[in-house]
């Protein structure tokens, strides 16, 4: 298919309307991907794609999907936490523009890790990125990219893409929160053990099941090792925090493919030691609730109802720890239920747990 495509006014509407869909009921695991990028693929064309989330509260990765993307999961965490580049995650969400292109033969042709040494040998050209950031928060960030030899993105394909950032902020904002219907058993804690270099010297069996879950699977490409990707940064982010205050501990909440809540932890073994070791276990409903609220949307005084109904409390008692009228815990509680997709605490709750 040409790359030289210019969409009507009537496909964006569409490319719209149908990432909406997926925002207001985000189909399960690769599904939902594919009719994401098949409307961004009608206004941008591309030859592979990442699509990923961000834990809200700590900025970390969270989940993704990947179509004829970049495999070297670890050496990618490397460029993002470690070396200088441009249109990083963290610089785009931060920037008034959050979209950004990275292409080869460019008049200004950055110098770039990543280009070089990472996409042109993987037979890419050009990168487009896209940070998707919704009420303040960064949730994801949409990777396109182009082979060698294809026309560049263009600005005005950049200009095309941001022009769909508020419909998958969104969507990326609402897919972990989705509706999940099936019973799930708990699955027992892991730990990735990892050295200074991010190379892995132990991966309990546990571990492996969690990140297997978190791979889209049917027509997804990621791999174990691609979603290992989650870990390294968490890893980084340990490594950054530790230097500063030796106690720290840097997590990311998420949901699994299959619908469970997954808390993945770094810690360091010893004071001074270089390994890092990164435990993946079901997350606590405590650990949800931020992630949720954020999710979910919730306005600051709709996030305090969200978390006292968590712990149980009826709305008089609600109202009078928060020195509000009934009435008005009420109208939190319908707006809590309304953004959440529910009919009730019950329900809400079996949505977090």
């Amino acid at each position: 298919m040409s790359l030289w495509h210019y969409p009507t006014m009537g496909a964006a509407v569409r490319a719209t309307a149908e990432i909406n869909d997926q925002a207001r009921s985000p189909a399960p695991g690769a599904e939902f991907a594919d009719c994401v990028l098949a409307a961004v693929h009608s206004i941008v064309r591309f030859d592979g794609y990442c699509l990923l989330g961000l834990d809200p509260v700590s900025g970390l990765r969270s989940f993704m999907f990947s179509k004829h993307g970049l495999n070297d999961s670890r050496r990618l965490a490397y460029n993002e936490f470690v070396e200088r580049d441009v249109n990083r995650y963290a610089d785009l969400g931060a920037a008034t523009n959050p979209v950004g292109v990275l292409s080869f033969g460019a008049a200004r042709a950055p110098s770039s890790p990543r280009l070089h040494e990472i996409l042109r040998p993987a037979g890419f050209g050009s990168e487009l990125r896209l940070a998707l950031r919704s009420n303040g928060m960064v949730f994801g960030a949409l990777v396109l990219f182009r082979e060698d030899g294809r026309r560049p993105f263009t600005e005005a394909e950049a200009s095309l893409a941001n022009g769909l950032a508020a419909c998958l902020s969104t969507a990326v904002r609402r897919y972990p929160v989705r509706t999940v219907t099936a019973s799930l058993e708990v699955l027992p804690a892991g730990v990735v053990v990892l050295d200074a270099n991010n190379y892995i010297q132990h991966c309990t069996d546990e571990a492996a099941a969690w990140l297997n879950d978190l791979r889209a699977g049917d027509g997804d490409d990621l791999q174990v090792d691609d979603v290992l990707r989650v870990v390294y940064d968490v890893a980084n982010a340990t490594r950054r925090s530790l230097a500063n205050d030796r106690s720290a501990t840097t997590r990311c909440v998420t949901r699994t493919t299959s619908g469970r809540w997954l808390a993945v932890e770094g810690s360091c073994w010893e004071p001074d030691a270089a390994e890092v070791a990164v435990t993946l276990h079901a997350a606590t409903l405590a650990e949800v609730l931020a992630e949720a609220a954020a999710g979910y949307g919730l306005t600051p005084r709709e996030t305090d109802v969200f978390k006292l109904l968590s712990r149980g409390l009826p709305a008089k008692q609600m109202a009078r720890r928060l020195q509000l009228s009934p009435m008005t815990v009420n109208d939190h509680l319908r707006a809590v239920y309304r953004k959440a997709h529910v009919c009730g605490r019950e329900a809400l709750l079996a949505q977090l747990t």
